[in-house]
C-alpha cells in the first residue's frame, strides 16, 4: 500500500510504555511473540513496557516497523482512556480469550486517541445525550427510555435510524472487527469527548439497532458501577426505547410467526426481541414463548432470521465526515493524516476510508508495475 515516510522527529527517551502495550495488544501479540518478531529476548519487551529503561532509536524503529505504527506514536504524551462500565460488565459475561478482549479494547483506546486528534479542528454544535441516573428514576429503565425519547423529541412509532439518533446527539460510532460474535459492542466516554460507540461490524441490521439502543442505555443511565444486572437494565431500556409499550402492546396479541414477521418489518427489531417484549409486557405465557422459539429453531432462524425481513443498514457517517473535512477543507493529505493521527496509512484506509482500501491497493499495484518496467 502507498505509504509515505513519516518525517516527525522523535526521542526514544520519551517512550510512553502504555502506548507500547496498546500497540502490541492492538496487533494481537503477546510479549513473547513481539520479542520473537524483533529477534530480542522477552525481557527486553517486558522492561520497556514496565518503563524500566529506554530503547535506542533503532530499537524504537524496530517496534514501529513490527507493529506498523509510526515511531512518534510511541512517544506521545497523552492520557489513555481505558474500559468504561459497559466493557467491565461484558468482560464478565462473554466467553472469549483474554487476547481477543485485549486486542479489541486496545484498538478502541487507539481509535479514541484518533478522535481526540480529529476533534481539535472539527467544530459542530449538537445536543448532548442526557444523563439520567437510574437511581433517580426508581430503578426503572423503561421510564428512562420513555423520557429519553421525549427529551430527543422523537415521534411515535419505530425509530427510523438508531445511527442517526446517536450521531444527532453528538455521539460517534466506530465499526470494529471484534473477531468474535460474542461481543456486539461497547461504549466509552471521556473528558471533553463525545460518547463513542464501538459496534461489531458484522452485526445484522436489527442487532445493530438493538446494540446501539443498549449502549445508549449505559451512556444515559449507568454513570457509576452497580451491583445490579446493568445488562438486563440496558436491554429493558432498549426494548422500551425502540418499541414503546403503549404502542406495541396492542399489536402483540395472538402472535404467530407471520404476524411477528410483519411486526419486525415495522418496528425493525428481531422476531426474538419481539417475543421477549411480549413476555416482558405480560402478553404471552412462558410455554407459548418456548413454543415460538422452538418453531424459530426448527426453521433455522435462531441465528439468522430471514434476510428479506432485515431493516435497512445504518452505516455511521460522522467519523467519515471528520476525515473528509480534514482532507477537503483543511487540505490534509493521507501522509498528513498518518502523521497527525500517529497511525499507519494501512489503518487509516482500513478503518476510516470505507470501501476504498482495495482501490488504493490496485493503484499501488499499477504504480509498482510501472516502476518495475
Amino acid at each position: 500500500m502507498v505509504n509515505e515516510k513519516s518525517v516527525v522527529e522523535f526521542d526514544p527517551r520519551d517512550l510512553n510504555p502504555q502506548l507500547l502495550i496498546l500497540a502490541r495488544q492492538s496487533r494481537g501479540l503477546t510479549q513473547n511473540e513481539l520479542a520473537s518478531k524483533m529477534k530480542v529476548g522477552q525481557g527486553t519487551v517486558s522492561k520497556m513496557e514496565a518503563g524500566l529503561g529506554h530503547p535506542t532509536k533503532e530499537e524504537l524503529e524496530d517496534f514501529a516497523n513490527v507493529l506498523n505504527y509510526p515511531p512518534h506514536f510511541f512517544t506521545q504524551k497523552r492520557k489513555v482512556i481505558g474500559a468504561d462500565i459497559s466493557e467491565l460488565y461484558h468482560r464478565k459475561h462473554v466467553v472469549v480469550s483474554a487476547r481477543t478482549l485485549n486486542k479489541v479494547h486496545a484498538c478502541a483506546a487507539i481509535r479514541i486517541m484518533n478522535i481526540e486528534d480529529l476533534l481539535r479542528s472539527w467544530e459542530y454544535n449538537k445536543p448532548e445525550l442526557p444523563i439520567l441516573p437510574i437511581e433517580d428514576y426508581d430503578g426503572n429503565p423503561e421510564k428512562i427510555g420513555r423520557t429519553v425519547r421525549a427529551v430527543l423529541k422523537l415521534p411515535p412509532g419505530p425509530i427510523v435510524s438508531m445511527t442517526q439518533v446517536i450521531e444527532d446527539c453528538g455521539g460517534i460510532i466506530i465499526k470494529m472487527d471484534m473477531e468474535t460474535r460474542h461481543i456486539d459492542g461497547f461504549s466509552r466516554r471521556g473528558d471533553n469527548l463525545p460518547p463513542v460507540f464501538f459496534i461489531n461490524q458484522n452485526l445484522l441490521p436489527d442487532r445493530w439497532r438493538w446494540t446501539l439502543a443498549h449502549e445508549l442505555a449505559h451512556m444515559v443511565m449507568h454513570t457509576e458501577p452497580s451491583n445490579k444486572d446493568i445488562e438486563d437494565e440496558a436491554n429493558r431500556f432498549a426494548g422500551e426505547f425502540l418499541s414503546p409499550a403503549y404502542e406495541i402492546k396492542p399489536q402483540l396479541w395472538e402472535l404467530s410467526i407471520p404476524k411477528l414477521a410483519g411486526l419486525k418489518r415495522y418496528w425493525k427489531i428481531s422476531i426474538q426481541a419481539l417475543l421477549m417484549r411480549a413476555k416482558q409486557l405480560g402478553i404471552i405465557e412462558d410455554w407459548k414463548q418456548r413454543q415460538m422459539f422452538m418453531k424459530l429453531s426448527k426453521a433455522g432462524f435462531r441465528l439468522r432470521e430471514p434476510e428479506e425481513l432485515d431493516p435497512p443498514a445504518e452505516p455511521p457517517q460522522r467519523i467519515q465526515q471528520m476525515i473528509e473535512f480534514h482532507k477537503t477543507k483543511l487540505g490534509y493529505t493521507d501522509n498528513d493524516l498518518q502523521i497527525a493521527l500517529a497511525t499507519s496509512i494501512d489503518d487509516i484506509y482500513a478503518l476510516y476510508h470505507q470501501g476504498t482500501a482495495h482501490l488504493w491497493e490496485q493503484i499501488n499495484d499499477i504504480i509498482e508495475g510501472e516502476q518495475a518496467s
